[in-house]
């Protein structure tokens, strides 16, 4: 099976600041991949750049074989997601948050005939009651709003999911619920930053940057 991403970048910056050089990375279907490093080496930079968020490098990357500037960027952003440390819902019902992927969905073809199914199944994985989707999103705590922030996410059901220290601000408890919902659930590959013990376990490969370079132990140390 073909790997879904070829990453070669020659540098990655922030600004004029160089973060790292001779990034070569080949990332395969179901993995589970975390990045570490200290403050300031450019962990958030790479991630973001998976997806085009950020653009501050030179070099390629490929995706299914494709340049990741070959995509439209929803078409990018729906099949490599980002969920981010503080979610944004915006305003409305929490159906109405949910309702948001729809284009996207039907842009890329996607069957939707499940959609309602699917709602409900990841609601019960994230704990989470159906009473919930006629809640105003200023109703909820901040757990509930990561939760359902990736519930919406996931309805894009994307090939890659990118996470930015998500569980950082949460409880232990709602952590451990996002987790065993994402790493339980979740078919696709988990490319993520994060510092939560929790987690720890979950990985099958580490990407670790120091010094100018990434290192790709192939596994948590």
């Amino acid at each position: 099976m073909k790997n879904l991403l070829q990453i070669d970048i020659k540098r990655l910056h922030y600004g004029d600041k160089t973060l790292a050089r001779d990034i070569k990375l080949e990332v395969g279907h179901k993995e589970r991949i975390l990045i570490v490093g200290a403050t300031g080496t450019g962990k958030s930079s790479l991630l973001n750049t998976l997806n085009l968020m950020n653009q501050s490098y030179e070099g390629q990357i490929l995706f299914e074989g494709r340049p990741l500037t070959e995509y439209h960027p929803h078409e990018l952003r729906a099949r490599i997601s980002m969920v981010m440390q503080e979610t944004y819902l915006g305003l409305g019902t929490v159906q109405e948050i949910l309702d948001e992927p729809l284009a996207y969905c039907a842009q890329r073809n996607v069957d939707l005939s499940d959609r309602k199914e699917l709602i409900y199944r990841l609601l019960e994985n994230f704990k989470l009651s159906p009473d919930y989707l006629g809640q105003k999103s200023s109703q909820l705590s901040g757990g509930e709003k990561q939760r359902i922030g990736l519930i919406r996410t996931l309805l894009l059901r994307p090939d890659i999911l990118l996470l930015d220290e998500i569980s950082s601000a949460l409880d232990q408890k709602t952590s451990g619920i996002i987790s065993d919902s994402i790493f339980g659930h979740y078919p696709g590959t988990v490319i993520a930053i994060s510092h939560d013990p929790l987690w720890h376990e979950r990985w099958n490969r580490t990407w670790r940057l120091e010094g100018g370079k990434l290192i790709d132990n192939g596994g948590v140390k």
